[in-house]
């Protein structure tokens, strides 16, 4: 009988981009290792050098990479994405391996720069880099909203206006249970939806257009 295998620390998956660049890498690499039931998984971004990036498994859209950052509500540095791209593109990273199913998922975010928009989003039940669900928070709109993007093309399944702050940082959470879907925001939840388009998948992290954003402490619970 084969030993089960040994999922490794959680490593996160990063890419580059310039402005105005829209080819995206649809990740599935790396094969599929389910989240254990029970066990969080946490990401500080604090073992990398300054301007450096973790290892890689893959890549999707945006320059993403670990800088110092005194005021991290974690450590001492912070994965921040820098790209500046045209709307509608979306920067994004994939946690690539771990696949999780009912989950609870959770990341300390900062909308930092950007005239078009100024959004942090968390990417879950992601099949590759252009099928998932994502939440996300945008600064400039005002509203945290709930999609799910199907081949590229996002669909919107709820939208709740209220204040998103730029320059601080804030708590963006998702849970996902069955076709339940829920969001909360500064930890009070927003939005509760349903939809059954996704039942399993990777998890990763999302900005908007020409948004700077700094992220730190994802952690996501597999239940």
């Amino acid at each position: 009988m084969r030993s089960p295998r040994r999922i490794p620390e959680p490593i996160v998956v990063l890419a580059a981009g310039v402005i105005g660049l829209v080819l995206t890498t649809a990740t599935t690499a790396g094969g599929e290792i389910p989240a254990e039931s029970g066990r969080t998984y946490r990401w500080r971004f604090d073992e990398p050098s300054s301007g450096s990036l973790p290892a890689q498994l893959g890549s999707v859209l945006g320059t993403w990479k670990v800088e110092e950052e005194a005021s991290a509500p974690s450590g001492f540095q912070v994965l921040r994405q820098t790209g500046r791209f045209r709307d509608p593109d979306f920067p994004r990273v994939i946690v690539e391996g771990l696949v999780f199913t009912d989950l609870a998922l959770r990341v300390r975010c900062r909308p930092e720069a950007g005239r078009t928009d100024q959004a942090c989003g968390l990417l879950f039940r992601a099949k590759d880099g252009d099928n998932y669900y994502v939440t996300r928070a945008n600064a400039l709109e005002g509203n945290v909203r709930l999609y799910k993007v199907v081949a590229g093309s996002r669909q919107q399944l709820a939208s709740v206006d209220l204040e998103v702050t730029p320059g601080e940082w804030h708590t963006l959470e998702v849970g996902a249970r069955g076709s339940k879907l829920t969001v909360s925001w500064d930890g009070r939840e927003v939005i509760s939806a349903t939809d059954a388009t996704f039942a399993r998948g990777r998890i990763g992290l999302w900005t908007k257009a020409d948004s700077v954003t700094a992220f730190d402490d994802l952690e996501a619970r597999a239940e």
